[in-house]
Parts: C-alpha cells; sequence; structure tokens
C-alpha cells in the first residue's frame, strides 16, 4: 500500500505542476488534469479511510486504558503520520480541482461568447 500511495501523491503532484504550466486556454489539458487529479483523490479517499480507522483504534485501545481523549489522539498522530500527510495533501488537491472547474467554466463562457 506504501508503494501505491506515494505514487498516488507523486501523480497528484506531478498534474497540479501540469496545471499550473498549462495555458488557461488549454481545455484538453485542463480536463486531463481534472480527470487524473480526481481519480486519484477517490482512490486516496480509499486509503484515507484504512488510516483513519487504524488510528481510531489507536485512540479507542488508549482512552480504554485510561487516557485523556486529547493525549490519546496525540498518541495516535504520531503513530499514524500518514493521516496529517492525506488532510493536508488531499485538502490541497480539493482546492486544485475547484481552481481547474473554474477555469473550464470560464473557458466554455469565453468560447460561448465567442461564437
Amino acid at each position: 500500500m506504501a508503494k501505491d500511495f506515494e505514487k498516488a501523491i507523486d501523480l497528484i503532484a506531478k498534474e497540479t505542476k501540469t496545471y499550473r504550466e498549462a495555458n488557461v486556454m488549454d481545455g484538453e489539458t485542463l480536463n486531463k488534469c481534472l480527470q487524473q487529479i480526481s481519480a486519484t483523490l477517490a482512490y486516496l479517499e480509499t486509503i484515507r479511510a484504512d488510516y483513519h480507522r487504524e488510528w481510531q483504534d489507536i485512540v479507542y485501545k488508549q482512552v480504554l486504558s485510561g487516557q485523556s481523549v486529547a493525549r490519546a489522539e496525540n498518541e495516535a498522530h504520531v503513530k499514524v503520520p500518514e493521516m496529517y500527510l492525506l488532510r493536508r495533501v488531499m485538502d490541497g488537491s480539493y482546492e486544485v480541482l475547484n481552481a481547474i472547474r473554474s477555469n473550464i467554466s470560464w473557458l466554455k463562457t469565453e468560447k460561448h461568447h465567442a461564437v
């Protein structure tokens, strides 16, 4: 899972760079970026669910053993660092998707007004 996880993160970074360097009028490139990032995020959601389950198990066991919830959460963050990485990467990637959608929408409007 770790190699696939890393490949997915790398793919998002690559497609984000492609989007950043793309011509705003290049709808084909924008659509490709949108497709790749969307599909990769869908995959990462399944990975995040697995890590979240692991994180919750740690919190649950620590609380049962008498630790406070805050302390248990801190330990879970240390033991499952992928949760933080996924949250940061995925949150940023969803923002990139919104920007790409906005660009595509603007491009459609521009093409409609040009006709």
